[in-house]
C-alpha cells in the first residue's frame, strides 16, 4: 500500500505513521513520524515553524554543562592524555592514570587519530564544554558551531560561533557531530557540506541514536531518544551506510555507546512522567522511586546492549578518502 514517502530512501511502500509526546521540556505537544518499511528511518513529517522554542538556552542541557575555564593547558592532563590517546609519557602517563576514570571523548579521538595539531570542528557544540575539555589536554584549534545559541562565545582560543553547517566555511581535519546530525534537516544536503569542509583522508565523527535497539523494542513510542519534535530523523544502521555512501564517505567503524539514562527516561515517559517532573529521577532521584538496585540494573542492560550491538545509540566513523 503506497504511503507517505521516505525522505531517506524513498520508499512509499508499507511506511508507518506515529503519534509522538514531547517529554523532555514536558509540553506534552504531539508530532507525526514516518517510520520507513524499507531503511527503518524514522522522520519528522513537518518541522514546526518555531523550532527554537524547543531548545531554550535556560532549560536545554547542552547549553547548560557545567564549564572548566582555563587560561592554559594543564601540564598534568596532557601527559596522561598523551599517554592514554597515544601512549606516549609511559612512566609519568601510567603513574598519573592509576585509578583514573577515562573520559569518552579520549577515545573519540584516538579512533580518528587526530592529533594535538589538527583543527577540530565540533558541530552542535551547546556552550562548548567538550572543546574545553579537549583544550585543557593539549589541543589548541578548537572551533565549535551551534545555531541556537544565544550568541558567539570566545573562551581564549575555543572560538564558538552561532551559525549552521551551511554558513561554515574552512577546512578541518575532524570534524564530530555529537547527537546533533539527528537535529539536522536534510540529511545528505548536511553530509555533502561536512565532506567539502573535511580535508582528504580525515575522519568525521557522528554520535547518533539508531533505531532498532533494545529501548525502541522495550518501550516503543515512549522510547526517550525519539525526542520529537527536536529529533528529525532517528537513523538506522542501514540509513546512516546510505547516506554516508551517497555522500562519498566510507563508513569504517561503529561502535555502540549507548546511556544508561536513555533507559531510565524511557521507562518514566511510559509512565507519564516527563523529564522535568517533580518525581522524575533527573529532578529527584528519591521522589522518583528508583532504588540503587535499579539503577545497577539499567546499567548492566545497557553495557550488554553494547556489547550485543542493541544500544540505543552509536557512534559512525566517517572517512574521507
Amino acid at each position: 500500500m503506497e504511503t507517505e514517502c521516505c525522505k531517506i530512501c524513498g520508499n512509499d511502500q508499507q511506511n508507518k505513521l506515529h503519534q509522538i509526546k514531547e517529554m523532555q521540556l514536558g509540553l506534552r505537544n504531539v508530532f507525526t513520524y514516518l517510520e520507513c518499511y524499507k531503511c527503518g528511518c524514522m522522520q519528522l513529517l513537518e518541522i514546526p515553524l518555531d523550532l527554537g522554542k524547543y531548545y531554550p538556552n535556560d532549560g536545554y542541557y547542552s547549553f547548560n554543562r557545567g564549564l572548566d575555564l582555563r587560561a592554559k593547558a594543564d601540564k598534568l592532563r596532557t601527559i596522561k592524555g598523551s599517554y592514554l590517546i597515544y601512549g606516549k609519557n609511559k612512566l609519568l602517563g601510567n603513574l598519573l592514570s592509576i585509578g583514573y576514570k577515562t573520559p569518552d571523548y579520549y577515545s573519540w579521538i584516538r579512533n580518528a587519530g587526530v592529533q594535538y595539531q589538527d583543527a577540530l570542528l565540533d558541530v552542535g557544540t551547546g556552550n562548548g564544554s567538550l572543546l574545553l575539555d579537549l583544550f585543557k589536554i593539549g589541543f589548541t584549534n578548537l572551533t565549535g558551531i551551534d545555531p541556537f545559541i544565544d550568541k558567539d562565545l570566545k573562551y581564549g582560543v575555543v572560538n564558538i560561533y552561532k551559525k549552521s553547517i551551511f554558513e561554515t566555511e574552512g577546512q578541518f581535519d575532524y570534524i564530530m557531530l555529537h547527537h546533533a546530525f539527528e537535529h539536522m534537516d536534510e540529511p545528505l544536503k548536511v553530509l555533502h557540506k561536512l565532506f567539502k569542509i573535511l580535508k582528504k583522508e580525515k575522519y568525521l565523527l557522528i554520535r547518533t541514536p539508531v533505531m532498532g535497539g533494545y529501548g525502541w523494542k522495550k518501550y516503543g513510542l515512549n522510547w526517550m531518544d525519539l525526542d520529537a519534535p527536536r529529533h528529525i530523523y532517528i537513523h538506522t544502521l542501514k540509513s546512516m551506510q546510505l547516506l554516508a555512501e551517497q555522500a562519498g564517505f566510507e563508513l569504517r567503524k561503529t561502535i555502540f555507546d549507548g546511556n544508561y539514562i536513555s533507559l531510565i527516561g524511557s521507562d518514566q515517559y511510559a509512565k507519564d512522567i516527563a523529564l522535568p517532573d517533580p518525581n522524575s529521577y533527573m529532578v529527584n532521584k528519591v521522589a522518583s522511586g528508583y532504588s540503587k538496585k535499579d539503577i545497577e540494573s539499567f546499567k548492566r542492560i545497557n553495557l550488554q546492549n553494547d556489547k550485543d550491538g542493541e544500544s540505543d545509540q552509536a557512534s559512525f566513523y566517517l572517512f574521507k578518502p
